[in-house]
């Protein structure tokens, strides 16, 4: 698991979590309730980090 790819999950989730906030350019949003893309885009996060646990404890 490269850190590009984590780095990639992650900002996912960030952009996620922003949109859920605020929107962008003043569309959408969810008025700061986590969307399921949201919750999605956290457990994609999560596997991604899960492998790169498992890929170090390997090695």
């Amino acid at each position: 698991m490269s850190t590009a790819e984590i780095a990639k999950a992650a900002r996912a989730l960030l952009d996620a979590v922003t949109f859920d906030d605020s929107g962008s350019n003043g569309r959408g949003g969810n008025g700061g309730l986590i969307s399921r893309e949201t919750m999605r885009k956290a457990d994609e996060l999560r596997l991604v980090l899960d492998a790169a646990d498992r890929q170090e404890k390997a090695l």
